[in-house]
C-alpha cells in the first residue's frame, strides 16, 4: 500500500543536457538560449573536434552554415558565441571559408 508521502513524488525525468545543446542548436530560433548553447559549444575546445558527440557536430554544422547562408561573416560567428576553434573545423568540414 503506497503512503500519501509516495503518490505525490513525481518520477524523475531523464535529462540529456546534450540533447538540449543539440536541440537549441539545430533550432532556426535565435535567442539567448540559441546563444548560450553557441558559447556552451565554443567553450568545448578543450576537446578536439573528433572527440565531441556526433550529433553536437552536426548541430554545429548545421547552425553555422544556416548562419554563413544569411550572409554572416567569420568575426558575426565569433559574436554569436562560438570560439575560433570550433568554427574554423566546422568551416572545414562543411569546406567552406569566410573572411
Amino acid at each position: 500500500m503506497k503512503t500519501q508521502e509516495q503518490e505525490q513524488e513525481a518520477p524523475a525525468a531523464a535529462v540529456d543536457p546534450m540533447e538540449d545543446l543539440c536541440q537549441a542548436l539545430f533550432s532556426t530560433e535565435e535567442g539567448a538560449k540559441k546563444k548560450a548553447a553557441r558559447q556552451t559549444a565554443g567553450a568545448m575546445t578543450q576537446r578536439p573536434w573528433p572527440q565531441l558527440p556526433s550529433r553536437l557536430r552536426s548541430a554545429i554544422r548545421s547552425d553555422i552554415g544556416r548562419l554563413l547562408d544569411s550572409g554572416k561573416a567569420r568575426g558575426q560567428l565569433l559574436e554569436a558565441g562560438y570560439s575560433a576553434a570550433v568554427v574554423n573545423q566546422a568551416l572545414r568540414d562543411l569546406g567552406r571559408s569566410v573572411a
